[in-house]
């Protein structure tokens, strides 16, 4: 189990996360340098694929890779992948448009919404933040419809499709029984107040209080859970701040530390770390030698079918897809 620092969201405003987003196997963003000379118009509309019969061309390569949000997470695409990125694009939503997907504007209201909510913002905020990344709402909503239709479509056409059967489990438990041995270990959720390491003693101050009104609204009987989809700063708050299991050893040292004062339910006072400061429960622990079998076969359920999804999709998408289009490459 890797060390919570490795697992830890990025903090900040997170605009655009979806199942979509963390399994577009071409998201990533790439920047490209201002040519030296302004290329021609011939050059700019040059056709480099098509997709049943509609031309691909490189500005709208090129300014696919300037607006979309969905490539955003890493760094240096060659051309080619882009026009495969485009390519892909376009085949999923003509998908969309032949399954009559619809989103109404109540279901991107909602997603906006919820988007405010977890990053505490109002809607100025959000327009000053779509601005600082060069977008205005109107094309921020466009892409969030567009984005919340692909979550519809893969639901429909890959969810259904992976399915993980008790055989499974029970065969990868065989293969891997040196690795559930039973050591001691400790199942925790978090809720995560972030803050700069460079932070202030006044900004401390100020989240350090927060902290303190969360696990009181926590001890006057709001439910751990939903207080971390509400509050936390991490991503692990939406499924309810769970951080999984830890051995010995594991864990950043201050939180190492904090939960072995806990008993199984109970919350922590504000701990900080270099990544801000959490409130911390133990959800559950086992003794070295125990191993809670139920919970155990459950893990591995959802890692199997995981990876089984995972797989699924991108066979799906660079392949099954395809079958269904007449796409034609001319230059990569």
């Amino acid at each position: 189990m890797p060390k919570l620092d490795r697992s830890a969201s990025r903090t900040g405003l997170r605009l655009f996360h979806s199942a979509w987003a963390r399994r577009w196997g071409l998201g990533v963003f790439l920047a490209f340098a201002v040519a030296a000379k302004v290329a021609s118009a011939e050059r700019v509309n040059a056709v480099l694929a098509t997709v049943d019969g509609e031309p691909v061309t490189l500005y709208e390569v090129r300014q696919f890779a300037k607006s979309s949000l969905r490539l955003r997470q890493s760094t240096g695409l060659s051309q080619a992948e882009l026009l495969r990125a485009v390519i892909t694009d376009k085949i999923v939503e003509r998908e969309v448009q032949q399954k009559g997907i619809i989103v109404r504007d109540e279901d991107v209201d909602a997603y906006i919404r919820s988007v405010k909510e977890r990053n505490r913002i109002d809607d100025r905020q959000l327009e000053e933040a779509l601005r600082a990344q060069g977008l205005d709402l109107a094309t921020y909503r466009k892409q969030v419809r567009e984005d919340l239709a692909r979550q519809q479509l893969l639901a429909r056409e890959i969810r259904g499709k992976v399915t993980v059967t008790p055989e499974d489990v029970q065969r990868y438990l065989e293969e891997h029984k040196d690795e559930y041995a039973g050591p001691a270990r400790v199942r925790i959720a978090h809720i995560l107040f972030s803050l700069p390491p460079d932070a202030s003693g006044d900004q401390v101050a100020a989240v350090l209080a927060r902290a303190q009104e969360v696990r009181q609204q926590i001890a006057n009987g709001l439910d751990f859970a939903v207080a971390a989809q509400r509050y936390s700063q991490d991503k692990t708050g939406r499924e309810g701040g769970d951080l999984g299991w830890f051995k010995p050893g594991e864990l950043l040292d201050e939180l190492e530390q904090a939960q072995e004062r806990l008993k199984v339910g109970e919350v922590s006072e504000p701990v900080r770390t270099r990544l801000g400061i959490h409130l911390i429960r133990v959800l559950a622990r086992e003794q070295e030698g125990q191993l809670d079998r139920t919970a155990l076969e459950e893990e591995i359920r959802q890692k199997l079918y995981s990876q089984a999804l995972e797989e699924r999709f991108q066979r799906w998408l660079s392949e099954d897809l395809y079958k269904l289009h007449h796409v034609e490459i001319f230059e990569e």
